[in-house]
């Protein structure tokens, strides 16, 4: 029979930083609500025009987000241990919210957040966006 995970002297740690309260950045709720609800077709923004070698290429913001969204959550299984939990676009840039298996080092973000740059410049044609992934939860399995 295995141990249970959070008998791991460990967990005293994450414990301890989830019961300080963190402070979610000033409207990211609101502006993750608004690209779901892009997403589901009930809101349209125009389209973004990114930079690229022929001149420029547009894409929506729906189309975007899912993009982000798709890619972030397979490179996240290749990873291992990384769940996107959801994707927004604020002010052109994109917030990408993740849980991360208990054991995984947090730096996974920064590594995840690259490779995504590159999976979408090789999809897009073009850069996108700046992109921020923010470790939002642990979880023990």
């Amino acid at each position: 029979m295995s141990e249970d995970p959070r008998d791991d002297p460990r967990w005293q740690q994450v414990r301890a930083a989830a019961s300080r309260p963190v402070p979610t950045p000033p409207g990211l709720v609101e502006r993750v609500l608004r690209s779901v609800g892009g997403v589901r077709g009930r809101h349209t923004t125009a389209p973004l025009d990114l930079p690229s070698s022929g001149g420029k290429t547009q894409v929506s913001e729906r189309a975007l987000v899912l993009m982000t969204r798709n890619v972030a959550a397979e490179i996240g299984r290749e990873l291992g241990g990384v769940h996107v939990a959801a994707v927004a676009l604020e002010e052109d840039v994109l917030q990408v919210l993740v849980t991360i298996r208990f054991g995984v080092e947090a730096a996974v973000a920064d590594l995840l957040r690259h490779q995504v740059i590159a999976a979408l410049t090789g999809q897009l044609g073009s850069a996108p966006p700046t992109i921020n992934v923010h470790v939002v939860d642990v979880h023990p399995d």
